[in-house]
């Protein structure tokens, strides 16, 4: 609910989400509210921007059979009828023990609680609670409920109060689109929806009655406004980012001095300060962007404190400067991130500073004292894989509340006490009779690639249990390590759980990143195959019983390896995957081709770009040979992975197979299913928990 630097470092790597495309949808959440309360018109007056100029490069297109998207959906959609049919009993006997386990296991876990002043916001089943903290349990009331404006599948995405309590702005979007909108709720007697923002992004309040938001088209957010709510209702136009490959979100500082306009590509940013007590002045540039340069602004005591990349190594360093010094000449180092560390979070106190840190797949905090500059480090329990924040916590606070977990270890909350130096376990872990075990695999060109092992402690021959290998590798994104029923059905049930956290990933911090982006991609793949070969090798499954799986952007990869290494694999489970990285980089009316160049390279520009990513390119690279066995499912609503693409890909992936049939001419071959589910509706990766219980 509320931005932390997690969601800034996320940002820059990916802008809203992990992959990138466009595809045309039909809900738009927009005019279901407008349907249920008339949004307040605002007026635009004044703007200031950056300008940029895009030059005309040289390029071409590859060319693309010609295929009807209407007549390719209706017969995977038949093909699917057939498929999901003789799975049926299975499907309802797994799915009825996953209820159970959704049950115990997450539905227990309590929604997280925004602290505000002498009150408690929290969300549960689409509502908004307000209680006060020192109130008995029953004395809660209800400020905002998704069903009776109407939506029986809405999301609520982020709540912000503000100064003197009397509004609270809420994004809520549709299950099947990305877009939001920004419902602002006045409170009075009782609480009244006053205005709806559609189109929505980031918001943050500045004053009680000044909000500052982004408005975001086609997956872009350029712009920043500003809306009062008071005596002169209005709306005016705050920033206009004219760079297409920068990505803009606004940001306060915890003891709310100062709101930040964030421009960020994937290699650099700026930062334009809002003065909170002067929200109607022109934004302060911090420091203009520079290649190479990224940073985050925090504030405390008249002094600006920077999260940056600049200077070396190119890992982040926590820097400072008196407010009105802003440029980076101006800039005093106070702590650097070790070599192959990766920061995943930092939160801001009045007298400390707490990054949440991995470093060779274990956790990590390191509390920096401001007023000493002292670090205390603190080693995390070796079960632990991923953190979660709590969110919003109070400027002033003693404690750092945060919670651990892992894929087959539910949410556990823990505090830190600032001043004592005290870790305090909150509630024990259950029990899983699991191991963990952490590997290395040598990669072609020597360096040595993290993998994270699950399996069940009772298992014996582990060579013949069924392995399910994860990849993702792009954005400098970790592979997603958070608790899932599912991955602790399949440990009980004798499977291994492998994550390899291959280059171009962010577990090893900026460098493991930079390393595997641009024109080092193929490392990815090389590191991917080095992995499952030394899993195989050390007894953990064997091919015939190992699958693969990736969502969006971990497609490339595990497409890869299906042309590259088929026989490393049995079978290939994709959900939302990116399959054709040529084509997608060739087209600049795609909203985020020019914004991904500096993940993926530019063949527009560069030939050499052009030649590479078709070495690697999944759809470019099918070829008529024995297949794994492969489910991919896709999205109606897929704004960034359009269904076309994937329907081509699985139609081109059936011909090489058949093709390679043929020539084999053999009898008793066996002959991969290829499977293509489209969810009605969705959006990207994030189907309701009904259908993410049918797609698992």
């Amino acid at each position: 609910m509320h931005r932390t630097v997690k969601s800034f470092l996320q940002t820059l790597k990916f802008s809203v989400g992990y992959c990138r495309y466009y595809f045309n949808h039909n809900c738009d959440l927009r005019i279901a509210l407008c349907s249920q309360i008339k949004p307040q018109e605002f007026q635009f007056t004044k703007c200031l921007g950056n300008s940029w100029n895009n030059t005309n490069s040289p390029g071409h297109t590859v060319p693309r059979r010609s295929f009807s998207c209407k007549d390719l959906l209706k017969s995977e959609q038949e093909n699917w009828k057939v498929a999901s049919a003789r799975y049926m009993d299975t499907a309802e006997r797994i799915k009825k023990k996953l209820k159970v386990m959704y049950n115990k296991y997450t539905f227990s876990m309590s929604s997280p609680a925004i602290r505000f002043g002498d009150c408690v916001y929290f969300e549960e089943n689409g509502c908004i609670f307000r209680s006060k903290s020192d109130a008995d349990e029953g004395s809660v009331e209800v400020l905002l409920s998704t069903e009776d404006l109407g939506f029986h599948d809405a999301i609520i995405q982020r709540i912000r109060i503000s100064p003197d309590q009397k509004y609270m702005a809420t994004s809520i979007k549709s299950s099947n689109s990305e877009e939001s909108s920004c419902i602002v709720t006045k409170f009075e007697k009782l609480p009244m929806v006053e205005y709806i923002i559609p189109n929505v992004f980031s918001f943050e309040w500045a004053t009680n009655d000044v909000l500052f938001y982004t408005s975001q088209k086609n997956l872009v957010c350029h712009k920043v406004l500003l809306a009062t709510f008071t005596n002169r209702k209005y709306a005016e136009l705050v920033y206009v980012e004219q760079d297409p490959r920068f990505f803009v979100d606004i940001y306060c500082t915890k003891d709310r001095r100062f709101l930040t306009i964030n421009s960020n590509s994937k290699t650099s940013s700026e930062v334009w300060l809002v003065d909170c007590s002067n929200p109607f002045n022109s934004p302060i540039l911090m420091q203009q962007r520079t290649k190479g340069v990224i940073y985050h602004v925090e504030h405390r005591n008249d002094e600006l404190y920077i999260l940056t990349t600049y200077g070396e190594p190119a890992e982040y360093k926590l820097m400072k400067t008196p407010v009105g010094s802003y440029g980076m000449e101006n800039w005093q180092l106070v702590y650097t991130l070790k070599e192959k560390t990766k920061l995943i979070d930092l939160e801001m106190f009045r007298d400390h500073c707490v990054m949440f840190l991995k470093h060779y797949g274990h956790l990590y905090l390191n509390v920096i004292s401001l007023v000493s500059h002292s670090v205390q480090s603190i080693k995390l329990p070796a079960w632990a894989c991923a953190f979660e924040s709590e969110p919003h916590p109070e400027y002033n606070a003693s404690t750092c509340y945060f919670q651990l977990t892992s894929p087959v270890q539910p949410p556990k909350r823990f505090a830190y006490k600032l001043v004592e130096n005290h870790l305090v376990e909150q509630e024990a872990p259950i029990t899983i009779n699991c191991h963990i075990v952490r590997l290395e695999a040598k990669s072609q060109d020597e360096i040595l690639v993290p993998i994270t092992v699950f399996y069940n402690a009772n298992s014996k021959e582990l060579h013949r249990k069924p392995l399910l290998v994860h990849v993702y590798g792009a954005y400098g994104i970790d592979l997603n390590m958070s608790f899932k029923a599912e991955k602790l059905m399949l440990i009980e049930d004798g499977w291994i759980l492998a994550y390899c956290h291959v280059r171009g990933g962010g577990e090893l911090g900026l460098s493991w990143h930079k390393d595997g982006c641009m024109h080092n991609k193929l490392k990815g793949l090389h590191d991917l195959k080095a992995c499952i070969m030394l899993l195989h090798g050390l007894g953990f499954s064997q091919p015939k019983y190992t699958a693969l799986t990736g969502s969006s952007a971990g497609g490339v990869l595990a497409g890869a390896l299906c042309n590259a290494d088929p026989d490393l694999i049995r079978a290939v489970v994709l959900q939302a995957p990116f399959v054709d990285v040529l084509n997608t980089m060739l087209d600049t009316d795609l909203p985020l081709t020019i914004e991904e160049q500096e993940e993926w390279g530019n063949p527009l520009a560069d030939e050499k770009y052009m030649e590479y990513i078709k070495s690697y390119c999944p759809y470019h690279n099918i070829k008529p040979q024995a297949y794994p066995s492969v489910l991919i499912t896709a999205y109606e609503n897929d704004q960034r992975i359009p269904l076309i693409g994937l329907l081509r890909y699985v139609h081109k992936l059936r011909r090489a197979e058949r093709d390679h049939a043929r020539s084999m001419n053999k009898k008793g071959n066996l002959i991969p299913n290829i499977i293509l589910n489209v969810q009605a509706g969705g959006s990207h990766c994030a189907p309701l928990w009904e259908d993410s219980l049918n797609e698992v």
